[in-house]
């Protein structure tokens, strides 16, 4: 392409279509129906016999998997293949739009959810302005836009703010477009975050159909299309044609499914979307934490984004590619802008597999980065020098000395992950009131113990105290889990693909709407009056964060076992947790569902969950323990706690994570106090390093 011409990018409304016609040069041609993206393909003129029949031909061939994924959906036989390909081969348009307006012509109920769209900018008030007047047209009464401008070198960007009384200005002087996506997803009021940047127009529709897009409780974020505002340039052709930020235009979820198929080579998470356009529950920087201030813009150059998306699908929460919220982005115009960006994207690539590899130790990252890209280039290298292609060695070149950075940057920053902020509900700061009508949600997590499950479930319907909610997560059974959930039409079902105890009571309290939670694993049960005697408490405690009782164990054959007498502990209990888990067992907790808000089971550790939520509670937060009986522990031979190392492990690493957060000599001591109690207790023998 030595004699580059521009591309005209078209837009085809087929609504309003009444015969094809040839553009007479090069073109990116886009088919819609109404606001609805349905395909796109290049055109070159100089093709060979590229006619007529051949662009219906090809438009058939683009068009075929969003109309196949919508009958799908509809469970439709509307519209069989041959009859849309003859409708457009034979140009019935008539019959084209009518197929078309009963496949996306019903109107979804639009959610009442609010979004805070956050523009992050530096020094680019000319495309800021653009983009605000865009965003306006698509948001709605209750929504907010908040520009965090990210260290500016002057003060263009507050003063066009000052004239625009809807949008909030937010200075971080930080630099570092990960920080300053942080700043404005704190300072965000809305229960849904979207973010795009500063040369994006978005549709009028966008933040409809990102709010409508969360609908599933399992969707922590999502993306959505990306389309180029011109063409005029032979960097911005390249960019589109080979790096572009389209997904495609078929809906698509990413779950812990897609995830685990991936995991052994990487997974692939920048095929999720873009940055440029994407939205998040707010609750997901309290779930998995924020931004990692290490990656992107202002630091290693990219994949804060793709990050972050790994973080939320390996916690087994979903990400969701929504076509509609589409949005219009202005490509970088030079040669030079376009090689920055490309040497960004490797380094921002590489240090985010060692991030990811660091924070998990998933190999499959390591694998990625020290094959699989070596690999790619060496079959670029080939195909260069063995196919005449056109692509440059300067490119490669480039792309290559972008991942050695990254190794080197990884390196140098590795272990300096920004410590998440904890922001606290102010309602757990007051006191808890419980009425008549006070809603408790229990939350049975099974996996694979179908034979205990009927007793754990009709243990807590059976309760003296009667408003309760049920939720059965089946994290991926393969039992007759889901015949036993299946005898009780009372029960909210929630599936998961076996993504650990942890994630899966996490998804849980997500599903709830009790004011209280009660996490209940499968193969133990509550006592008759277990929730109404912690309810009790409540009331003589309600400054409590959570209360918790005593316990019951009994064997394999139903025989019931001695127990050590529980403990009244009530305060500041933080140092007595740190010697010791008094609580033993995680059913005889009940929760202020507030606290999910703020914290959460933390997926990475392989036990030992609950004493870690339990002590992280403590830090902050009065808790209360008493000892009247209220769940029963059933000991079998299947028990995670029965691996003696394995769970000694897990403890000992629940307080490393506290070091940090000691405060005082005392604490110190009480922490040195329970490594011994563990132990002794699991008849370990290992040194602590308070470092």
């Amino acid at each position: 392409m030595k004699n580059f011409q521009p591309y005209q990018i078209i837009h085809v409304a087929l609504e309003k279509c009444d015969k094809w016609e040839l553009p007479t040069s090069n073109s990116l041609i886009y088919f819609w129906w109404h606001e609805k993206a349905l395909a796109h393909f290049w055109f070159e003129p100089e093709e060979e016999n590229f006619d007529i029949t051949t662009y219906k031909i090809r438009l058939v061939k683009s068009i075929r998997p969003v109309l196949v994924q919508e009958i799908a959906k509809q469970d439709s036989e509307l519209a069989p293949s041959f009859l849309w390909h003859g409708l457009i081969l034979n140009e019935d348009f008539n019959g084209l739009k009518k197929v078309l307006s009963k496949l996306f012509g019903k109107n979804q109920i639009a959610s009442k959810e609010k979004i805070s769209v956050v523009v992050c900018t530096r020094n680019r008030t000319a495309f800021l302005r653009n983009c605000i007047a865009s965003i306006i047209t698509s948001i709605s009464e209750g929504d907010e836009i908040i520009v965090v401008d990210n260290a500016p070198s002057d003060d263009y960007t507050e003063r066009l703010i000052a004239n625009l009384p809807s949008v909030r200005y937010v200075k971080e002087p930080r630099k570092g477009l990960d920080i300053a996506r942080n700043t404005g997803a704190m300072a965000a009021k809305n229960s849904i975050v979207a973010f795009t940047d500063d040369d994006v127009l978005v549709s009028n529709t966008w933040a409809d159909e990102l709010r409508n897009s969360f609908e599933d409780k399992m969707t922590l974020a999502v993306t959505g299309l990306v389309i180029p505002d011109s063409l005029k340039t032979k960097t911005q052709y390249i960019f589109e044609r080979y790096w572009g930020f389209n997904r495609g235009y078929c809906e698509k979820t990413f779950d812990h499914q897609y995830f685990q198929q991936h995991i052994q080579d990487g997974v692939p998470v920048w095929e999720i979307g873009a940055g440029a356009n994407m939205a998040f529950r707010k609750s997901v920087f309290n779930l998995v934490g924020y931004f990692d201030e290490r990656l992107d813009a202002g630091a290693s150059g990219c994949s804060g984004d793709s990050e972050f998306w790994y973080r939320i699908l390996a916690e087994g929460w979903n990400v969701f590619y929504q076509p509609k919220a589409y949005v219009f982005h202005q490509h970088r115009e030079e040669k030079k802008d376009l090689r920055n960006q490309l040497y960004s994207y490797m380094r921002g690539q590489v240090s985010s597999l060692m991030v990811q590899y660091e924070t998990y130790g998933h190999e499959g990252n390591i694998k990625r980065a020290l094959k699989g890209l070596p690999n790619y280039y060496y079959y670029r290298f080939k195909n260069r020098l063995l196919q005449g292609k056109t692509e440059e060695f300067s490119t490669i070149f480039t792309e290559i000395m972008g991942c050695i950075s990254g190794f080197r940057y990884y390196r140098k920053h590795k272990g300096k992950r920004n410590i998440p902020v904890l922001n606290i509900e102010k309602s757990l700061f007051e006191p808890v009131i419980i009425e008549e009508n006070t809603l408790v949600s229990v939350i049975i997590t099974a996996y694979n113990y179908g034979r205990f499950l009927e007793q754990s479930i009709k243990s807590v319907l059976s309760q003296s105290y009667k408003n309760i909610e049920l939720i059965v997560v089946n994290d991926g059974s393969e039992d007759n889990t889901e015949e036993i959930i299946e005898r009780f039409p009372q029960i909210k079902k929630v599936n998961t693909k076996r993504i650990g105890l942890a994630a899966a009571r996490n998804i849980g309290a997500q599903y709830s709407d009790g004011d209280f939670l009660l996490f209940l694993d499968a193969d133990d049960y509550l006592l008759f009056d277990g929730i109404e005697q912690n309810l009790n408490h409540f009331k003589k405690f309600p400054m409590a964060a959570y209360v918790s009782g005593a316990h019951l164990k009994h064997d394999s054959e139903g025989n019931y076992l001695p127990v050590n007498p529980a403990l009244y502990k009530d305060g500041d209990v933080y140092t007595s947790l740190l010697q010791g888990n008094y609580i033993g067992m995680e059913a005889t907790v009940l929760y202020r569902k507030e606290l999910f808000f703020s914290f959460h089971f933390e997926p990475k550790l392989k036990g030992c969950e609950d004493y870690d939520i339990n002590l992280r509670i403590a830090r902050y937060l009065p808790v209360y323990s008493h000892r009247e009986f209220v769940a029963v522990y059933r000991i079998h031979k299947e028990n995670m706690s029965a691996d003696n190392n394995k769970m000694f492990k897990a403890a000992t690493t629940v307080l490393k994570h506290q070091i940090p957060f000691l405060k005082s000599q005392y604490e110190n001591d009480a922490l040195k106090e329970g490594f011994v109690n563990w132990q002794n207790h699991y008849g370990q023998s290992h040194n602590l390093q308070l470092s």
